[in-house]
């Protein structure tokens, strides 16, 4: 989970930490220009205080809570994060409007890349380039994504396979050859239908890679490789997939590119090939 969130989780701070934290969020600029004495002076605590209050946050103190916020307000232009359940106010004009949503998408694209982990999806890109079959498993918006790179493997005579059905996707892990790869794709992991592939998947040997949001869930557990992506939209809140889209879409992109270098010309020629016009 990004720091700025677990500031923003009131539910899990008393209320002096609540005090401090509203004051991060309302100056945030500020606050990595300080010292300790300086916020436990303006938040009316002390500097024993603060520290707690850092390590709660999981990291190692003070200073380690200010790189590490100064990284995430880095990645908005503006240096000013953007709300990823809610990235405007009802009455901002068009013009600033669109303008959160481009910086929202730079901002995932950003928090992303900076959370990857490079050695993983290398891992990742070549399993999919050794395997003979890989097979794709995703419900609403990750369905659409399984759809996007399921046709980018296709350009490069990758044979993929993907049901738009839940049922049929269930099913089809009854036949899936267990020389083949499983990548499903579930932000929240909660549900039962992914929560069942999965199982059978397991039960059958046959290796899974999970794509999935930033905290843990029934499915990972079940996974061979667990890619977390950085944004945290809250499911009950947020007006629609904004930064968890663009943050999967954004990993996808990455594990294909890797597979494509990794027979770059051959690619090249397949990709040529298969834009001419008959």
């Amino acid at each position: 989970m990004l720091l700025i969130n677990r500031i923003r989780d009131f539910d899990k701070l008393s209320e002096t930490e609540i005090k401090i934290s509203e004051y991060i969020l309302a100056h945030p600029n500020e606050v990595i220009s300080l010292s300790i004495q300086q916020l436990a002076q303006r938040t009316f605590t002390s500097t024993a205080t603060i520290t707690r209050y850092c390590k709660k946050m999981q990291t190692d103190g003070f200073t380690d809570f200010k790189v590490r916020l100064t990284r995430e307000l880095s990645t908005s232009p503006r240096g000013q994060r953007v709300r990823d359940d809610l990235p405007f106010d009802k009455n901002e004009s068009t013009n600033q409007i669109l303008e959160s949503i481009l910086n929202l998408n730079y901002q995932s694209m950003q928090d992303t890349y900076n959370s990857i982990d490079q050695q993983q999806l290398n891992r990742v890109a070549r399993a999919i380039h050794q395997s003979p079959h890989i097979y794709l498993y995703g419900t609403g918006q990750s369905l659409i994504l399984c759809q996007d790179f399921q046709y980018k493997l296709f350009r490069i005579e990758k044979d993929c396979n993907l049901e738009s059905a839940v049922g049929f996707q269930f099913m089809k892990t009854h036949t899936q050859p267990k020389d083949s790869l499983a990548i499903v794709i579930s932000y929240y992991g909660t549900s039962i239908n992914n929560l069942r592939i999965m199982t059978s998947l397991k039960d059958r040997n046959v290796p899974i890679v999970l794509i999935t949001g930033p905290n843990d869930n029934p499915l990972v557990p079940l996974a061979n490789e667990v890619i977390h992506v950085a944004p945290q939209e809250e499911l009950m809140t947020k007006m629609a997939s904004f930064s968890s889209r663009t943050a999967i879409q954004l990993v996808l992109d990455m594990i294909y590119a890797l597979v494509f270098s990794f027979d770059y010309e051959m690619n090249q020629t397949r990709i040529e090939d298969s834009s001419i016009i008959r």
